[in-house]
């Protein structure tokens, strides 16, 4: 009996001494950070693989850092500091949830075919609802409501403050959605495998206008007042007036384009399938410059923009030409993010270790929010006193001309090519 004791005793300690050792492994190390002009600011283990599941999904929203395991278990942290702020099992474990996206007050999550809404300050479910088909990809999240994508191309709306009890009103449109819509507190908007960009009200006011591309879109839209951005695999860029559906501009990069554009402080970055990454004027669509054989945005600095190469390194770019810094390997990060908001750098690694690094001469955040449409116009106004059409939301054909014909603004809409709920349920 006592060798026994004696031998869970020691495999006990030899896993105490070895977690240290594996988490140590996958820490990015402070004088290879440091070469890169980098300094770890902290690090986190989020569960385990064999506890909570691997890592599946990270998102960033309004300073938290939210990680989605493998087995629907949601962890908060203080996107500064690092500190855990809660952890919630939302839903079953032996079903697929997507990525989650929170406002101010709540945090919203699918798992299965089930949407599940949290307190955002201490992470308790505070109400859950059978979806009426199957969810293609994560919610997208408005200060009063959440948006969920069906695979058959209808998107649901709830009321954030109504609860389990409400009917939820929809938008329908052509062709799957597979990627989660883009909420913001003006419009929201979304793409289908058709090759169709809506563009609809964010309070069950109708679908405002719409886009139709050449080819299939697998990329969520991007926002900077006041225009939207929709990427297609017809390898043309496309921005419209959010408010108002007029095509400002479009440019053709000459390759599919998969990933979904970051648009910050008047440029968006545009990642290709083969040539790398493109930095664009956001407001005239003319080219700054290219940056070959980077898979990945990652975060901007002021002076610098970090990006994932076709090596799996993280690089440093200068801002203004994109020519490269250098270089850091990254062993065992499963998951970079995509931080649109701050110039902070996520990893998440394979063993649920989350760790964050940022300049060495930047100790606290520079975020970039998107500034209010009224002082966006008004400036633009001021800068051009010549006469501007008032031209009425529309929609843009194949060769890219304006079509008279306006999208009707009603959630009844019949879809062009319906597909059915069940069909192709990634969840289940």
């Amino acid at each position: 009996m006592r060798h026994l004791v004696r031998i869970g005793t020691w495999v006990l300690l030899v896993a105490w001494a070895a977690a240290p050792v594996c988490r140590a492994a996958t820490l990015i190390e402070r004088n290879s950070a440091a070469r890169l002009g980098l300094v770890r600011a902290w690090y986190a283990q989020v569960g385990s693989p064999r506890a909570t599941g691997a890592i599946a999904h990270v998102n960033y929203a309004h300073g938290m850092l939210l990680v989605q395991s493998a087995r629907g278990m949601m962890t908060a942290l203080d996107g500064e500091t690092g500190r855990i702020l809660w952890a919630t099992q939302a839903g079953s474990p032996d079903r697929l949830s997507t990525e989650p996206d929170a406002n101010e007050e709540y945090v919203v999550v699918v798992n299965g075919s089930v949407l599940y809404v949290l307190d955002r300050a201490a992470g308790h479910i505070v109400w859950q609802k059978q979806l009426g088909g199957a969810p293609g990809a994560g919610p997208g999240v408005t200060p009063t409501h959440a948006f969920v994508p069906m695979v058959s191309g209808r998107i649901e709306g709830y009321d954030l403050q109504e609860g389990a009890k409400q009917q939820p009103w929809f938008y329908k449109s052509a062709g799957r959605v597979l990627v989660p819509p883009l909420a913001t507190d003006q419009s929201v908007s979304w793409t289908t495998e058709k090759g169709y960009f809506y563009v609809a009200d964010p309070s069950a006011g109708g679908i405002r206008f719409r886009l139709e591309t050449r080819d299939a879109i697998h990329a969520r839209p991007a926002y900077w007042t006041p225009d939207l951005y929709a990427c297609s695999t017809d390898g043309y860029v496309y921005a419209l007036n959010a408010a108002r559906g007029k095509s400002h501009w479009k440019f053709s990069l000459g390759d599919a384009i998969y990933k979904s554009p970051v648009a910050i402080e008047g440029k968006l970055f545009v990642v290709t399938q083969l040539s790398g990454m493109y930095c664009l004027d956001a407001a005239h669509g003319t080219l700054l410059w290219t940056a070959p054989r980077i898979v990945q945005f990652v975060a901007l600095s002021p002076s610098r923009i970090y990006a994932m190469d076709s090596l799996g390194q993280l690089t440093a770019l200068d801002a203004k030409t994109g020519t490269r810094l250098g270089t850091l390997p990254l062993e065992g990060v499963s998951h970079t993010l995509v931080n649109r908001h701050s110039d902070r750098i996520f990893l998440a690694s394979e063993n649920c270790v989350v760790q964050c690094l940022h300049e060495i001469g930047l100790p606290s955040p520079v975020s970039y929010v998107s500034p209010p449409p009224e002082k966006v116009e008004s400036k633009r106004k001021a800068s051009q006193p010549a006469e501007e059409p008032a031209d009425e939301p529309q929609e843009v054909s194949p060769a890219g001309e304006p079509a008279a014909e306006k999208m009707p603004a009603k959630t009844d809409q019949t879809p062009e090519a319906p597909v059915e709920d069940d069909a192709d349920n990634p969840f289940k």
